[in-house]
């Protein structure tokens, strides 16, 4: 059974949060991410930006009923802001020790196998691209991404 994230975009304005209604990024699945933003399915080992926070006491009516509502199988609940996404730096490198062995699937890396890579190349364009995207809403620091995931 796989793992999916859901992803809300919030931006501060005149002192509160608004939903932003059309944005959902890093909405693939794509475990390499997962693990990044909240150590969920991290069988890579990569680094995380933050560990998983729960939800902002301050979420928006929409995110909050959509979690309530939508998510009853909702697990790992957490924020970031674009701020903090923007400060991180993805140019370090890592053991990325998720690796296939025998022909069957995923296994953890022995010394001497998997392979050492940037968080920039692990994580991939599209996480780029939608952090550039999120990233012309507003000041870094009033906006936010908040998620979770289910199974």
């Amino acid at each position: 059974m796989g793992c999916d994230i859901h992803t809300f975009v919030e931006v501060r304005r005149g002192g509160r949060w608004c939903h932003e209604h059309d944005r959902s990024p890093f909405d693939v699945r794509h475990y390499g991410v997962f693990g990044f933003l909240a150590d969920v399915r991290n069988y890579s080992h990569s680094p995380v930006i933050a560990k998983p926070r729960g939800l902002p006491a301050d979420i928006t009516v929409e995110t909050r009923t959509w979690w309530q509502d939508h998510a009853p199988d909702g697990h790992t609940p957490s924020y970031l802001t674009v701020a903090e996404l923007r400060a991180y730096d993805y140019d370090q490198v890592f053991w990325d020790r998720r690796v296939t062995k025998d022909g069957n699937g995923a296994a953890l890396a022995d010394e001497g196998e998997g392979k050492n890579r940037t968080v920039r190349d692990f994580l991939g364009a599209s996480f780029f691209d939608d952090l550039d995207a999120i990233s012309r809403l507003g000041d870094p620091a009033d906006v936010r991404v908040v998620l979770w995931f289910d199974s």
